[in-house]
């Protein structure tokens, strides 16, 4: 991409791959815990499609959105106790930067 805005700081991405770590081997244990937790990215991923253009606004709306999580579990008629919201905006943040294209499927890997 090449913009200023499209680089990931690299704590970002450690965060990014510590969240997917996290959140997919639920997929094994806890196979309601991981619906919930995947549909949860999705509702973060989707209002990061309305609001972030840039890889920079994703990595800046961090702390917002992890307040917003609860609000959007609810309004979704969701529980989201159990689930760390950091974790679902990392991840769901993971997911819009690799939309943006600022960052590879296997991007992760080792960061």
């Amino acid at each position: 991409m090449g913009g200023s805005g499209d680089e990931i700081p690299a704590q970002a991405l450690s965060r990014f791959a510590a969240a997917e770590a996290r959140l997919y081997p639920m997929a094994l244990t806890d196979p309601v815990g991981y619906q919930l937790a995947t549909t949860l990215v999705g509702l973060v991923a989707d209002e990061l499609r309305c609001s972030a253009v840039d890889v920079a606004t994703v990595v800046d709306r961090r702390a917002e959105l992890v307040d917003l999580v609860p609000r959007l579990a609810q309004e979704a008629g969701l529980d989201a106790a159990g689930i760390p919201a950091e974790a679902v905006v990392d991840a769901a943040s993971a997911l819009r930067c690799r939309e943006l294209g600022g960052i590879g499927s296997g991007a992760f890997e080792g960061a």
